[in-house]
């Protein structure tokens, strides 16, 4: 029995997210376990149980890394947060994200500029 389909592509390809494919994941066992009995009912609500508390944690990290560069950046010099800014920049890998990040860069100018 094949829970899941080979052959997925990569997170964000397609506009899902890895949360997304997590999540699909459980909906598949979820839907697995109600036709399973037994041992294998137990061993499909603990790898539930098991991935659920990895998504949590997984965000818990991500939330923390975020923190812990939100407070670097803020210690940096102009000279260094503008380097920040451009490896950010290199790092994005879909228009979209660019998009985003243009429509934040424009906003951010706007309340640095003094209005006349």
């Amino acid at each position: 029995m094949t829970a899941t389909k080979a052959g997925r592509k990569p997170a964000k390809a397609n506009g899902h997210s890895p949360v997304d494919y997590l999540q699909g994941a459980l909906d598949e066992l979820s839907k697995a376990r109600e036709r399973a009995g037994g041992d294998i009912r137990e061993g499909i609500d603990s790898a539930i149980e098991r991935t659920r508390d990895a998504m949590k944690e997984a965000g818990t990290d991500a939330q923390t890394q975020v923190a812990d560069w939100r407070s670097s950046l803020e210690k940096a010099s102009d000279e260094l947060r503008r380097e920040f800014g451009v490896m950010a920049v290199r790092a994005q890998r879909s228009p979209e994200a660019l998009r985003a990040m243009s429509a934040e860069i424009r906003k951010r100018k706007t309340e640095l500029t003094p209005s006349k």
